[in-house]
């Protein structure tokens, strides 16, 4: 059975009426009233008469009119699917991410992303700001999180930026050192024990360029990469070290952590790939989901 001549039947039914029947399905009215025909024809039913009003459903017609619905509407998902199925997003979409998961919402991201394109795989790495976006930049990762200055102004050269979030860094110092740093600007903490971080790391691009700005060299006495490992140190009393303020202001109340009072470091979270790929179909996605989770 052919299901244009379905169609039909159900546009004269709604109109009940050949011509505007016709208009509707951009149809002549022989050819029109021929599918009709052809329809009753196959079914051995009659399902329509003309009559005083026009084109009349038979009883016949008006019991078979919900089949005819249900067929044409099913016929318009099967098609709708197989479209879907046809313009899934695919393949492997190679992600950067930085610091913890909970500050990128990045559970959020990957849920919507995972949603929208059930096909996509994705493949995370985690690393340092620098080495992520030195991966962006080299083609061994499509996107990643990262960490700049206000605004981003290294990355806008070669990569599409997406700025998400701006936010400041605190200086944290081990319980009990108010009097060591309280009222200290960058030249007087310089000469404190400082945990440091490699050069990937925008805490040491931070310091490095704070440090230099004020002409002193600060005394490195540990290095470490990650964020947890900082945070215990300066809990141990080893050192100072910089922390995202909402996890400063923690430390500083569960912990009896010290945030220095005169400094603090200003910085943004961003999304980026290098600007040739940006119209990509996977990177596009990316794009999309990231910032609709961060406009939400």
């Amino acid at each position: 059975m052919d299901l244009s001549s379905l169609n039909t039947f159900l546009v004269v039914a709604q109109e009940g009426n050949l011509t505007r029947a016709a208009e509707r399905l951009c149809l002549t009215q022989p050819a029109l009233s021929h599918q009709l025909k052809k329809l009753q024809s196959e079914l051995g039913v009659q399902l329509m008469q003309r009559g005083s009003r026009g084109m009349q459903l038979t009883e016949e017609g008006l019991k078979l009119l919900p089949a005819a619905e249900r067929a044409v509407r099913a016929a318009a998902e099967f098609s709708a699917s197989a479209s879907s199925l046809k313009s899934a997003l695919s393949g492997k979409l190679k992600l950067g991410s930085i610091i913890d998961p909970g500050f990128l919402r990045l559970g959020r991201v990957l849920k919507l992303l995972a949603s929208q394109h059930p096909v996509l795989q994705f493949d995370l790495t985690h690393g340092m700001s620098g080495r992520v976006s030195r991966q962006v930049e080299q083609g061994e990762l499509d996107v990643a999180y990262t960490l700049g200055q206000p605004g981003l102004p290294e990355y806008q050269g070669q990569f599409s930026v997406l700025s998400l979030t701006q936010f400041r860094y605190r200086v944290i110092a081990p319980p009990g050192w108010q009097s060591l740093v309280n009222g200290r600007g960058w030249h007087e903490l310089a000469s404190l024990p400082w945990i440091w971080t490699p050069e990937d790391s925008a805490h040491n691009r931070f310091l490095s360029t704070l440090f230099g700005t004020a002409g002193v060299r600060p005394n490195i006495v540990a290095q470490v990469d990650l964020e947890p490992s900082m945070a215990d140190l300066v809990r141990s009393g080893v050192g100072l070290s910089l922390a995202r303020e909402s996890l400063a202001l923690e430390a500083a109340h569960l912990e009896g952590v010290v945030i220095a009072d005169k400094v603090s470091v200003e910085a943004e979270l961003g999304f980026i790939c290098r600007k040739e790929r940006r119209t990509e179909t996977a990177i596009e996605a990316a794009f999309d989901a990231v910032g609709a989770v961060w406009r939400s």
